[in-house]
């Protein structure tokens, strides 16, 4: 009777493992098509490996056809738009405090600048993303290149004065980088 018992155990045992084995590649196949259709929009931006890491690191991409990729890119520069106006603020209010009051200081109106862009530019990004689920792609490309802009204008207000330098430097350059890589995604859709 142990005998029975073991001759339909190992059987069943054997088809647990290959199930378990089948679920694994499948998994894996599912994994490699997103990977897949991320490298593949990726590939046609400027900044392969920031696109890369900003969709992979998104578990919404995990599913997204080129629209949805396009629309998280958007949210990816909004993120960070949101956080580079956050750093901004707490800078201007560091810059104040140590001014002993505002305006006076040039630093202190270079960030007021900056405020004033990256506000400009989280609208923009905003309105870009309504645009892009309408369809409206020329309205995404314009409305995002302003944000790029924006960017630029408030990194370019510290070097119009000698001796003063961003210190919105590398968030500027990756906001930057985020954008173009929005617009080459945005443009699969064109």
């Amino acid at each position: 009777m142990n005998t029975g018992r073991a001759s339909t155990f190992f059987p069943a045992l054997l088809l647990v493992a290959v199930l378990v084995r089948l679920g694994d590649s499948v998994r894996l196949l599912a994994e490699g098509d997103v990977t897949d259709s991320i490298s593949s929009a990726c590939q046609q931006t400027e900044y392969f490996d920031v696109c890369v890491s900003t969709l992979q690191s998104r578990p919404d991409s995990q599913n997204a056809d080129v629209k949805g990729l396009a629309l998280i890119s958007l949210d990816a520069c909004i993120a960070h738009a949101e956080g580079t106006l956050a750093y901004a603020r707490q800078l201007r209010s560091n810059a104040t405090a140590a001014a002993g009051h505002a305006g006076d200081d040039y630093a202190t109106r270079c960030l007021d600048d900056c405020l004033t862009q990256y506000s400009d530019a989280l609208d923009d990004l905003t309105e870009s993303v309504a645009d892009a689920q309408d369809g409206a792609y020329g309205s995404v490309n314009a409305r995002v290149s302003g944000a790029m802009t924006d960017s630029d204008s408030c990194e370019d207000g510290f070097a119009e004065q000698p001796g003063y330098s961003s210190p919105l430097t590398e968030r500027n350059d990756f906001f930057s980088k985020l954008c173009s890589n929005a617009l080459a995604i945005t443009r699969l859709l064109s």
